[in-house]
Parts: C-alpha cells; sequence; structure tokens
C-alpha cells in the first residue's frame, strides 16, 4: 500500500491496496474482468488509518535502548477532491483515527509520544492523483506549537498514557484490561471469561467488547489473564480470529505475552490486551 518516496520521512500512498471487508459483488468482479472499468478508489477513514498504520510499520528510528520511537506528526497530501470528501466527517474521522494510534503504540510496546498530530492537506501543485496521497512524517517536539494551515484538516490528541511494566503485579495496581476504539474494559485476572458482543443473555464471565457490531459473535474468543501472559481460544462457530497477526482455527488456542493485539471478524473490531 505504501512505497517509500526517496526519502526516509516521505511514503507514496496506493488507497486502492486498502484492504476492504467488503467483497465485490459478482457483477463487478465480471464488470472489472471483462470491460476493464477501472472501479472508483475511496479514500476514507478505513484507508487513511491503514497508510498510516503501514507508515508506522516502516519507521526503525529507535531510543537508545532499542525500543521503538514512532514518529509522531503524519501529514498527509491528497487531491482536493479526496480531502473534500473527507471535510463533512471531519470530527468523527479526528476521534476514530487518533483512538486507532493511541491502541497502535500499546500494542507495538512503542515509545510514547508527546502526543499526535495528523494533518490533512491539499496537494496544491496536482502532482497527488485522486486515489493516491504522499505521506511526510516527523518527531515534533511539541504537537500544540504546530502551526494550522487554512482548510486542512488536522487531528491532535494529547500525550499518551503510559503503562508500567516493570513492577510488580501488586505495586502495579492496573489489572489487564482491553482497549479499543470504542472503549476500555477490565478483565478479571486469573479468571477465564469470553469476550464477544453485547448479549442480554449471557451469564457471569462474558465481557461486551465496546463498539462491537453484528459480526462479532457473541461468544466469539475466550481469554485467560495472569500476571503477563496470556491464553487465547477461539470459539467454535465464531467468526475469523487473529492474535498478533495470526488466524486461530476454531477451537485453537494459544499462549503468549503481554500486550497481544486481537483481530476479530476480518477487522471489524480490533483491540490490545494490556495492563
Amino acid at each position: 500500500m505504501i512505497q517509500s518516496g526517496g526519502s526516509p520521512d516521505v511514503f507514496v500512498v496506493d488507497f486502492a491496496r486498502a484492504r476492504r471487508t467488503r467483497k465485490a459483488t459478482f457483477g463487478q468482479v465480471l464488470e472489472s474482468a471483462f470491460v476493464r472499468t477501472p472501479v472508483p478508489v475511496v479514500v476514507d477513514g478505513h484507508a487513511i488509518g491503514q497508510a498510516i498504520c503501514r507508515v508506522m510499520d516502516a519507521c526503525t528510528f529507535a531510543d537508545v535502548q532499542g525500543r521503538a520511537w514512532l514518529w509522531n506528526e503524519y501529514c498527509v497530501f491528497l487531491s482536493r477532491e479526496d480531502h473534500d470528501r473527507l471535510r463533512d466527517v471531519e470530527d468523527m474521522l479526528s476521534h476514530d483515527l487518533l483512538a486507532l494510534l493511541n491502541e497502535e503504540v500499546l500494542r507495538r510496546d512503542a515509545r510514547m509520544p508527546d502526543g499526535f498530530l495528523v494533518r490533512l492537506l491539499v496537494d496544491e501543485s496536482n502532482d497527488v492523483k485522486p486515489g493516491r496521497g504522499v505521506v511526510r512524517v516527523r518527531h515534533r517536539k511539541d504537537t500544540g506549537a504546530a502551526p494550522t494551515v487554512a482548510g486542512e484538516i488536522t487531528m491532535r490528541s494529547d500525550r499518551l498514557p503510559v503503562p508500567v511494566r516493570d513492577a510488580s503485579p501488586t505495586e502495579r495496581g492496573v489489572g489487564p484490561r482491553l482497549v479499543s476504539a470504542g472503549g476500555t474494559v477490565a478483565i478479571e485476572e486469573g479468571r477465564e471469561c469470553v469476550l464477544g458482543r453485547a448479549d442480554p443473555s449471557a451469564g457471569g464471565g462474558h465481557v461486551a467488547l465496546p463498539g462491537a457490531t453484528g459480526k462479532v459473535s457473541r461468544r466469539h474468543v475466550r481469554v485467560h489473564v495472569e500476571g503477563e501472559s496470556a491464553r487465547v481460544r477461539r470459539e467454535a462457530g465464531a467468526n475469523p480470529v487473529q492474535v498478533d497477526g495470526a488466524p486461530l482455527a476454531e477451537g485453537e488456542e494459544v499462549s503468549t505475552c503481554l500486550p497481544v493485539e486481537l483481530v476479530l471478524s476480518n477487522g471489524d473490531w480490533r483491540g490490545t490486551l494490556c495492563r
């Protein structure tokens, strides 16, 4: 989806390569195969989020201990047509995108920046074509002092919470939890629980995932957290489950260390199990 733009802090984005959970219809497949009509590329929040996460993947910058030190300013240059389509969803896009970036920092156990700044700008030179983008990144000392360009869509977040990882469980005072764009929910330590969408008929041990839609099964995945270790098992009959990017078969269980990313129903819901 991204490729180098010729320097370590510039990336070229092809939004046509963004993963989509909605499948093409049979008619669309035939049309693309025989008529070869180009399919319009949609540049939306889903595509923007994937692009920035892929740019994060390319960050090799580290602190003196070797811990990943992610960029905290992302300037995304778009065609005017693509930029204008995002203007009316600016508020919701800002909320969801910043929540996703907060999740990514926790999941990657990366060094926490002072805050995130995402700027969506129009490419006034007209070099960026519709369906494409250019991302320029940097480490900014004070995101609050960054200037705002007239007409840009600017998204800022405050300093991110830093999870304590070097204290003992009794000293920490922070139990396991699931962090997602829909919110944060506590997980009881030492007790097996079942995660899924809200289910009024569920008994004890069921945890409703914040923001889960109907694509998430009522009994989707079973987890057990003890200290810094977690066991994760996909429930029989549940929709797809990925644990740190690896798919689980129905009934399959894995043991791993916190933090761990859970992706359910092919990306419909994602969150990080951490402390």
